[in-house]
């Protein structure tokens, strides 16, 4: 596994094609008379991480994980995103995904998706998900 979001995982030779971060920082400009405006650090935009993967018939249904990307996307779950070497780089949520189709059968079946999945960083509470217990109940 090179990384994981949630629970899904991402593996290097199969989906994986490259990864990009951005770490940008906010500075508030103050307009001064007759000279130059001022910057003023004003901390840390929020981080944004790139993902590139390919989804190839040879080894998944295209379609079927397109489909759950959306799936979690549309939710705007905020997940937490974790490298294979056991990194925790933060939590985040999917703020877009691109996706464009390289090879199609002559049917119109998708055999090859090229998708470049952008991740925002959250900040916010994490909610948290509700575990099933078995067995009796107490009272």
């Amino acid at each position: 596994m090179f990384a994981q979001l949630g629970d899904i995982e991402f593996e290097l030779i199969t989906y994986f094609n490259g990864l990009n971060e951005t770490q940008t920082f906010n500075f508030a400009e103050h307009e001064r008379i007759n000279q130059k405006p001022m910057l003023q650090f004003m901390g840390l935009n929020l981080q944004e991480q790139e993902i590139k993967l390919n989804f190839h018939s040879s080894f998944c249904t295209p379609e079927d994980e397109i489909k759950r990307l959306k799936g979690v996307a549309n939710k705007g779950t905020p997940l937490k995103f974790i490298k294979g070497n056991g990194e925790y780089v933060g939590v985040f949520v999917i703020s877009e995904i691109v996706s464009a189709v390289e090879q199609a059968s002559k049917e119109g079946d998708l055999i090859s998706i090229q998708v470049d999945l952008k991740l925002r960083e959250y900040t916010g509470k994490i909610p948290e998900t509700k575990q099933q217990s078995g067995g009796l109940k107490k009272r």
